[in-house]
């Protein structure tokens, strides 16, 4: 089976499928494209070509969907139709717009499966169904596994500002295709049985949250998380499900409920937890700092608090931006910062001319009202 399901995912490399994943990959770069020219605006540099993030983006999803197909073969996942399976995690695609909050794949099962029974008065099948969601349950593990381990790229450092307080965050976006083979039983008459066919399946997914509790990394494992867990609490009630078929026209409510629940979970946490990056009259925080900008290699990072700078205490944002533009002279710079885990560091670095810092802070609220008011911003 494993020779058949490999054969059937190297035939969408010289298949009519190849000029999707060439239209994806363009897509990607579009967007990578956009976002390096964010970062460079708000931190100097951009760590990260977007050909290289393009690429990242092509391995893993390419990655995925050989696991999935693995796993929807290990768990002899089988449809006896191609179509109406096809259509419905095609619609996926709209995860990648500006629609991605509309995409629901639970959704998707219940239109096809009204639109079917209204044109042609059939239903899906309850086989084809259940095997529809355990293989969206393996598909939504996956995913928060690439999520879990993409770590290049897709995080924007954003400021926001919520009742006279300036608070910071991370607008994370990542899109990824994941192409996968899943097994079709193909009949062939009374004489010559049946045949099973791997088929392509094309299903695009992104994760699009603003993060203001959490840090960067810590928001990537809580995404990544409750998308392995609503996907496992997917894939065993499509299981259990299983045993009573009588029941499975239930998956119609329950599956698109547990997917429209996954944001709200996340969002009920951030809601009930405090903000993360906020400063205060006596520290400022720092939001983000590129990758091998001097202040890293430093020992920088986003979470620090810095308490003095050039020895002098309770810093304030105006004597920041004294430095954390690009520079035409050589000028070094001594922090004395308290990182998340309470521990004091000193940091000293050295800004060439014509580099920036690479370092983005969370201005004190006052400070950056009041400046704001009088016209220095």
């Amino acid at each position: 089976m494993y020779s058949e399901i490999l054969q059937g995912y190297s035939s969408l490399l010289h298949s009519p499928q190849w000029i999707i994943l060439i239209a994806a990959a363009v897509m990607f770069y579009i967007k990578n494209v956009q976002e390096a020219s964010l970062r460079k605006l708000v931190l100097g540099e951009s760590e990260n070509h977007p050909l290289v993030l393009t690429f990242y983006q092509v391995f893993y999803g390419l990655v995925g969907g050989f696991a999935i197909s693995l796993l929807a073969g290990m768990f002899q996942i089988a449809f006896f139709t191609y179509l109406e399976v096809a259509i419905i995690f095609m619609l996926s695609i709209f995860s990648v717009t500006r629609f991605s909050g509309y995409v629901n794949v639970g959704f998707h099962a219940l239109s096809v499966f009204l639109l079917m029974y209204l044109l042609q008065g059939r239903l899906i099948s309850s086989h084809d169904l259940i095997q529809i969601f355990l293989f969206l349950g393996i598909s939504m593990m996956v995913q928060g596994l690439i999520f879990l381990v993409s770590y290049e790229g897709g995080a924007l450092p954003v400021l926001f500002s919520r009742k006279e307080e300036l608070r910071g965050g991370f607008r994370i976006e990542k899109s990824f295709m994941l192409p996968s083979v899943a097994a079709f039983v193909a009949a062939g008459g009374s004489i010559l049985g049946s045949s099973l066919l791997f088929l392509p399946v094309l299903q695009f997914f992104s994760m699009k949250e603003t993060v203001m509790t959490f840090g960067k990394k810590e928001g990537r494992f809580v995404l990544s998380g409750l998308r392995i867990l609503f996907g496992t609490m997917i894939l065993l009630l499509s299981y259990l499900i299983s045993f009573r078929m009588e029941w499975t026209y239930l998956l119609l409510a329950l599956v698109p409920a547990l997917l429209y629940l996954e944001p709200l979970v996340f969002r009920y946490m951030e809601k009930k937890r405090a903000p993360k990056f906020v400063s205060s009259e006596e520290e400022i925080i720092v939001l983000e700092v590129r990758e091998n900008s001097a202040a890293y290699l430093a020992g920088l990072r986003s979470g620090d608090r810095i308490y003095q700078v050039d020895g002098k205490g309770n810093p304030t944002y105006k004597n920041l931006l004294a430095f954390m533009g690009t520079l035409s002279y050589e000028r070094t710079i001594s922090l004395e910062v308290r990182s998340q885990d309470l521990v004091h560091k000193s940091i000293q670095f050295t800004i060439l001319p014509g580099t920036s810092t690479g370092i983005l802070v969370v201005p004190p609220s006052a400070e950056f009202f009041q400046m704001k008011k009088d016209g220095k911003l």
